[in-house]
């Protein structure tokens, strides 16, 4: 079991939990077994080519799932898929994204991928932090 250097705080007050990211070789391949397990589409299919990235939410009995696939000639994922990791972030709402990240990296995390506007929350910036055991959180900027 890893070993924190640091007790970690809790997660801000007002930080509300929006989706887990899912990496996929095909959203059209892996759509079907969502479906099975009771998840629909929640809105249209994006293609974000800042991020390198096409994907759709999905909503069901569980959390809301944000299925994601790498654009032709873009890696994003190829890192998580080659790892054999498909689930890779938790993201959250958040008032003040520049707060987000002055907390997460209070907390010994990483900013991995700086505030950019995301076409999958019309044009609102997302960030991208990953913490030393290996979470990744996603902040949205409400």
């Amino acid at each position: 079991m890893l070993e924190l250097p640091q007790a970690l705080a809790e997660l801000p007050e007002g930080y509300e939990f929006h989706h887990v990211g899912y990496a996929t070789a095909s959203l059209e391949k892996e759509r079907p077994f969502f479906a099975f397990l009771g998840y629909r589409q929640q809105g249209e299919d994006f293609a974000d080519p800042v991020q390198g990235v096409a994907g759709c939410f999905l909503v069901g009995p569980g959390p809301r799932i944000e299925l994601l696939e790498n654009l032709p000639g873009a890696e994003t994922l190829t890192p998580w898929l080659n790892a054999g990791i498909k689930m890779y972030h938790f993201a959250y709402l958040v008032a003040d994204i520049e707060g987000a990240l002055e907390w997460a990296r209070s907390q010994r995390a990483r900013v991995t991928v700086a505030p950019v506007a995301a076409v999958a929350f019309g044009g609102r910036r997302i960030s991208f932090v990953m913490f030393r055991n290996g979470l990744m959180l996603e902040f949205i900027e409400r």
